[in-house]
């Protein structure tokens, strides 16, 4: 029985496949079979294939004719002009948002800031510093006071965060974001909104080198693997 919250069974389905693509439990290449689907929500083909339609003009699944719905999976090349767009809009509602904040929204951001560093001093999950991560930049970007902009930079953050993010423990790295999280929060302190959003774009420019990075190391291995395979 579809929850009380969705209006109909084509929008429950609709997020419920969208949560497990985006969460990784249907990784990309993975065939989505409407029948099956159907079965599973005990509901006919009709509010099923609707759902995928509209994950397709999302980005999240390919309809291959006389296939069905594939997932669709990101190569690097894919990501990277996810992050060059995500850099541009994120730092421009970072400068949008800070006349917008009062004193109680800016401790709400650092609380979110020092939540994270916390976190990765106990040894968190990586899945848990980046739930924070993305929590702390929303807090922020909710403040922008443009509705079709917070709208883009989620559904483009949705697509990233079935790879790898950026925080993934204790290390240089993730302590370099910790402290553009400082850094950020010092300068909405400030109302320095030139300075906030100078330093978000250094920060998702790092964030982008090191996604980027392991994302053409795992397609290397792929291709190692796959030419070897071939070979035997």
């Amino acid at each position: 029985m579809k929850p009380k919250q969705y209006e109909t069974k084509k929008d429950y389905i609709l997020e419920s496949l969208k949560d497990r693509i985006l969460s990784g439990t249907f990784g990309p290449g993975v065939h989505l079979k409407t029948r099956q689907i159907a079965e599973e929500y005990g509901t006919s083909e009709i509010p099923v294939r609707e759902a995928l339609s509209q994950l397709a003009s999302m980005g999240l699944v390919r309809i291959i004719p006389h296939v069905g719905a594939i997932t669709s999976s990101l190569s690097s090349h894919d990501l990277k002009e996810i992050f060059q767009i995500r850099e541009t809009l994120e730092s421009l509602a970072v400068r949008l948002a800070v006349p917008q904040l009062t004193d109680d929204d800016i401790t709400q951001i650092a609380d979110i800031a020092k939540t994270l560093e916390d976190a990765v001093a106990e040894g968190d999950a990586p899945d848990r510093l980046n739930y924070l991560n993305r929590q702390f930049h929303m807090q922020i970007y909710q403040h922008c006071d443009n509705q079709r902009l917070i709208h883009i930079i989620d559904d483009l953050w949705n697509h990233a965060t079935r790879y790898p993010g950026p925080l993934t423990g204790n290390n240089p790295e993730t302590r370099q974001s910790l402290q553009d999280h400082q850094d950020i929060v010092a300068a909405l302190k400030e109302r320095d909104a030139e300075t906030a959003e100078l330093v978000t774009l250094t920060h998702k420019r790092r964030a982008m080198r090191r996604i980027i990075q392991k994302t053409e190391q795992e397609e290397l291995r792929t291709r190692i693997e796959t030419e070897g395979s071939v070979l035997e």
